[in-house]
């Protein structure tokens, strides 16, 4: 992929791909963004024979293999700040951001790209640089923004961002209807699910083991440890079903960027950290139960990939979540409180059959409708034959 080097010992990438995947960071880094570039690369390389090329504004281009546009650009991310959360200077700012970015695109992207793929939103400021490099390439400009309605990705600076795109993938019918309403054309924005992510090859008894919790029943709560994913809630709700099953056990899985909802302290309670892929899978093969009582969600990969390992799976109120889980089909549908999540949990510990029926129809509906062949087609849809 990388070619001869440039002025200044920055690399050169091949002047004529079929793809440009960018994103703000680099698709080493963790998430789920990262994970959906990273798996979108290699499976349209595989399905393909073309190979993506991908850029980042900062990363570690040592292990992602990454065109990294860092050393060439140093945003003034204070003042862009500032222009951003006023409207009037939004020119200004789209102006300034091009201005920082085309002497860097123009030595380090290939040329003639056929598409730009975007990872982000308008707050991320490269996706202008992005849709800037594209028009005067004459390739297609799409954007993957996963819009969380109401909460982010949704502010007029995304919209303005968005209105330059041929398309903007949307995960959620809920999701197209929120922008729509906000003003962008329904036309563009097919919605498009994912499939999951994690490693196919989990071993529930290895993670049981190690855990000591051999055979007890196990709820995962597996995500950001935050107020809009339920976690607080699902914490006080614990109480209440270790009452009423006392040999369950949770698993806390995921990202605890700001430490504000220290685990108690009890043996009921495993705390994993944020887990590797293969423990990732294990715990996803070894729980009983993956409670996510979001709020808010842009699509709901976890539950997916839950129901990839047959497992049923408790949501919240988020509307992206209750559109992707059919209450008593594939999962069940609780509020957002202590009282609801309890019950939710409870029902299913003590129904194994229930369980049982739930799992095998998520599994079902993963295998039938959130895979990578549907999401490449849904991509190459909007590419139009890009890497044909």
């Amino acid at each position: 992929m990388m070619g001869a080097k440039s002025d200044g010992g920055l690399p050169e990438v091949a002047r004529c791909i079929p793809l440009l995947l960018a994103s703000r960071r680099a698709p080493d880094a963790p998430g789920g963004l990262a994970g959906y570039e990273r798996g979108l690369a290699a499976e349209f390389e595989k399905r393909t024979g073309a190979k993506p090329v991908l850029c980042a504004l900062t990363g570690k281009s040592a292990t992602s293999g990454t065109v990294l546009l860092d050393a060439m650009v140093r945003e003034p991310r204070r003042i862009w700040m500032r222009l951003a959360s006023r409207p009037l200077f939004h020119p200004l700012l789209e102006f300034s951001i091009r201005s920082a970015y085309r002497r860097a695109a123009d030595r380090l992207l290939p040329r003639r790209p056929r598409t730009v793929h975007f990872i982000g939103t308008g707050w991320d400021f490269i996706g202008f640089a992005l849709a800037d490099f594209a028009k005067r390439n004459r390739a297609r400009f799409t954007i993957w923004p996963a819009v969380h309605p109401g909460q982010w990705g949704d502010d007029r600076m995304d919209l303005r961002l968005y209105q330059m795109a041929d398309t903007v993938f949307c995960q959620s019918r809920h999701e197209q209807d929120h922008l729509a309403a906000l003003g962008l054309d329904r036309a563009k924005m097919p919605v498009c699910g994912l499939p999951p992510m994690c490693l196919p090859d989990g071993d529930g008894s290895r993670l049981r083991g190690r855990l000591g919790i051999g055979t007890r029943p196990a709820v995962l709560f597996l995500g950001l440890r935050s107020s809009g994913k339920g976690y607080p809630e699902l914490l006080q709700a614990w109480r209440r079903v270790r009452a009423a099953c006392p040999e369950a056990v949770l698993l806390v899985a995921g990202p605890d960027p700001w430490g504000k909802f220290p685990l108690p302290e009890e043996e009921s309670i495993r705390d994993l950290g944020m887990p590797d892929e293969a423990t990732k899978a294990d715990v996803l093969a070894g729980c009983d139960v993956l409670a996510l009582p979001s709020s808010h969600e842009a699509f709901g990969i976890v539950y997916v990939e839950a129901w990839s390992y047959g497992k049923p799976v408790l949501c919240g109120s988020a509307p992206a979540s209750r559109e992707l889980v059919c209450d008593g089909v594939t999962g069940l549908w609780v509020e957002q409180t202590p009282e609801s999540i309890a019950d939710g949990i409870i029902r299913l510990l003590r129904d194994r059959d229930l369980r049982h029926t739930l799992g095998e129809a998520g599994r079902r509906l993963q295998l039938e409708r959130f895979t990578w062949d549907a999401t490449l087609a849904t991509h190459q849809m909007a590419w139009k034959g890009t890497g044909q």
